[in-house]
């Protein structure tokens, strides 16, 4: 296979990032999650004098989780828009690089890697992030069932 063309590297940048925006909709159901979980143990608070062990564990659990779900969402956010401005700017890895490397955003190591290898850690951070909220859901699922 021949190596790609400029427009094909741009076009590869600008479907990662389009993937990467939905990063945005897993956030949102996370957030949900991780909202209701605190409300619900404060409003346990208010309600019983002492939230039982089990709630308590799951609340804790889900709010750790949606803290790494924050965390995640942050990267996929940010690769999204960086892939779209590697598209625009005609797949410039080099000035890209260059850039990222002078204001200590990536380590030496990771300069000079092709696009796919770029795309393919970017997606496996959104299939991270999938993980979380499908974690924090199983933990709710599970609690549900164990209370």
């Amino acid at each position: 296979m021949a190596p790609e063309t400029s427009t094909e590297l741009s076009w590869s940048a600008a479907i990662a990032g389009a993937v990467l925006r939905r990063g945005a909709m897993v956030h949102a159901a996370s957030l949900v999650l991780t909202m209701a979980a605190l409300l619900t143990s404060v409003a346990m608070a208010f309600v019983t004098a002492k939230p039982g062990a089990a709630w308590l564990s799951v609340g804790i659990a889900v709010v750790l989780l949606g803290a790494v779900e924050f965390w995640l969402a942050g990267r996929v956010a940010l690769d999204a828009e960086l892939f779209d401005t590697i598209a625009a700017k005609g797949a410039d890895l080099e000035g890209f690089d260059r850039a990222m490397l002078a204001l200590g955003l990536m380590p030496a190591h990771r300069a000079n890697r092709a696009l796919g290898l770029r795309i393919r850690g970017a997606l496996r951070l959104i299939k991270l992030q999938a993980l979380a909220l499908a974690a924090q859901v199983a933990v709710l699922l599970a609690g549900a069932l164990w209370a």
